[in-house]
This record gives C-alpha cells, sequence and structure tokens, in this order.
C-alpha cells in the first residue's frame, strides 16, 4: 500500500469513488442526497451525516491522519487533512 504522503491526487480520488460506489452508495437514498459522505481513503472507514463540519469531526476523531474525500449529490471532493485545522488540497469532480 503506498503511504499517504506519496499517493497521487488522482490516486486518492480513484479510490474515494471505488469505496463510494461499493460500500457506501446504496445507503443513500432518494431523500438522501443532501447529506455529507466523508470517507477515509485510506481505511474505507466512512461517515455520514447532515452537518459536513460534525461529520467530519466524527470522521477525524477514528481516523486522525486520514486521507478524506467528501461526497454530497453522489459528487466527490477530495480533501487531504494533515491536521484538524489545515487542509492541503481540495478538488471538485462534476459527474
Amino acid at each position: 500500500m503506498t503511504a499517504p504522503g506519496k499517493m497521487s491526487f488522482e490516486e486518492r480520488e480513484r479510490r474515494a469513488q471505488a469505496i463510494y460506489d461499493s460500500s457506501i452508495r446504496h445507503l443513500i437514498g432518494p431523500g438522501d442526497t443532501r447529506k455529507y459522505v466523508m470517507i477515509d481513503v485510506l481505511s474505507g472507514d466512512y461517515e455520514i451525516g447532515e452537518n459536513s463540519i460534525e461529520t467530519g469531526h466524527k470522521l477525524r476523531a477514528r481516523r486522525p491522519g486520514g486521507v478524506i474525500s467528501t461526497f454530497q449529490n453522489h459528487c466527490p471532493r477530495v480533501i487531504k487533512i494533515r491536521s484538524p485545522r489545515r487542509i492541503t488540497r481540495v478538488s471538485k469532480t462534476q459527474q
């Protein structure tokens, strides 16, 4: 497995999409499209919630060194978190 600092941005995005499609997409119903889904692409752990901040805090509490990808309306936004206050890169991918 590639170390988080060595993983390319495209690889993080690809992993996030694969985890979302295989494990999470079926959990999101038509009325849940406004919910936030945050995935740690290193572990596959995820959190689903109404509020992005609370959802992120819950996942980061379990996975403090995680590489977090956020989905809303089935649209990914990959974010690498190095600390609770520092976001190092964000990408919005339109589908």
